[in-house]
């Protein structure tokens, strides 16, 4: 019976699954607010896949990450997970680090183009997710379109229908930008560009653009000048020329015709101003600032943490009387201090030490797909508490590991 399962067990046969799963997965991300069943059918069918695969194969299981400190330290947080809340909820969420740990390191998932299977499918979802928002909004508009249609876009098709957070949306657009600039980039070197490509990179960037997600922004200008600078050291400075001059163009033609983005842009700002540039203005455009002040005192009153106090009470219990009638419960919105909240200075020390491990094995291998990926982790870590939302522990569990556990020295 095992000898005519592995006569049918092919190569071919094992790329098609892993390719199906990925897409499947990738999916699932995007319906992870209306339903689970989705997300937890396509794991489950990975990890039964890669049971099987290991069974089928005779490969011993072992973690293909580029060293046991890097395992260390994508495991320890969940070990952090155990306490949290004093309760099995996160434990169960978080237990998807080391599953993928063990997916991943299987023969048909570590041999097969399982990165290129991601991409992949991202495009391909983004541009089905982004049709469907915008079908949704022509169909809500009247003839007077409403100056702010952006508003109907992120929070009616995006918030509403999908209820998805914009940010955490942006973050999966944002690795397929990554991805798309990475592949640009070697087709400029092999002077293979294709409108195909192009299109899908205008599409996203479009997309992106829409979500209006401010730390997105950001982002994509971090991705696009390490993008320019990567052209520069190649001498394809022809290329530089026109592609800055397209980007400029593109920017400026979006941000003069599209009042709602330079609306979101410039309201912090105009808020300051307003105020005098006083960072405590007692406005909703200052809220962070409390937020973030009200947890580094909290942090230095409790330097060994509260683990199973919420982040949310915490702040919230501490925050100056006076503001909170201009603000709403949050968390720190800060995955440093999110976890100095939590873990007290120790869980920051882990934090830091993750991204400078990280860090070293970009410098060791030249690996700029993944340090794209670990970017839009880290900026994002500024501004949002990633770490202990489903779709940020996905984004780490997921995207994060499969790009960490195939880390390549470029072909020279």
């Amino acid at each position: 019976m095992k000898t005519e399962l592995k006569k049918y067990y092919t190569p071919g046969l094992r790329k098609g699954f892993v390719r199906l799963f990925v897409f499947l997965y990738v999916l699932s991300i995007f319906l992870l607010e209306q339903t689970l069943v989705p997300n937890r059918i396509a794991l489950g069918g990975m990890l039964l896949f890669s049971i099987f695969d290991y069974v089928s194969q005779k490969r011993d299981v072992s973690f293909k990450a580029s060293s046991f400190l890097l395992q260390f330290l994508f495991v320890l947080p969940l070990l952090f997970f155990l306490v949290n809340y004093c309760s099995g909820q996160v434990v169960v969420l978080n237990i998807i680090v080391p599953l993928f740990f063990f997916i991943f390191g299987s023969k048909s998932f570590s041999e097969n183009r399982t990165i290129h299977f991601l991409y992949e499918s991202l495009n391909v979802i983004i541009a089905i997710v982004f049709v469907l928002c915008i079908g949704d909004v022509i169909l809500d508009l009247s003839h007077n379109v409403p100056k702010y249609w952006w508003n109907l876009f992120v929070h009616r098709s995006l918030v509403s229908v999908l209820n998805l957070h914009p940010s955490y949306v942006s973050m999966l657009v944002l690795v397929a930008i990554n991805g798309n600039l990475e592949r640009l980039y070697r087709s400029i070197l092999e002077n293979k560009v294709t409108g195909l490509s192009l299109g899908v990179f205008a599409l996203n960037l479009t997309f992106l653009v829409l979500l209006s997600s401010k730390m997105a922004y950001l982002i994509l200008v971090v991705l696009f000048a390490l993008f320019v600078v990567r052209l520069i050291v190649a001498n394809k400075l022809k290329w530089v020329g026109g592609i800055l001059f397209v980007f400029v163009v593109l920017i400026s033609v979006l941000y003069h015709t599209l009042p709602s983005i330079k609306d979101r842009i410039t309201v912090d700002y105009r808020t300051f101003a307003s105020k005098n540039f006083v960072l405590d203005n007692n406005s909703p455009a200052s809220e962070r600032i409390h937020i973030w002040r009200t947890s580094i005192t909290l942090i230095e009153e409790n330097p060994f943490g509260r683990f199973c106090m919420d982040t949310k009470e915490q702040i919230w219990s501490q925050l100056d009387k006076t503001n909170k009638e201009e603000l709403v419960e949050k968390n720190a919105h800060n995955n440093f201090l999110e976890f100095g909240l939590r873990y007290g200075v120790l869980g920051i020390i882990v934090l830091f030490l993750f991204v400078l491990v990280c860090f070293y094995f970009f410098i060791k291998y030249k690996d700029f797909l993944f340090l794209g990926v670990l970017l839009i982790f880290l900026l994002f870590s500024l501004t949002e508490s990633t770490l202990v939302r489903e779709m940020g522990v996905i984004y780490m569990a997921f995207i994060f590991q499969l790009h960490l556990l195939n880390l390549k020295k470029p072909v020279r």
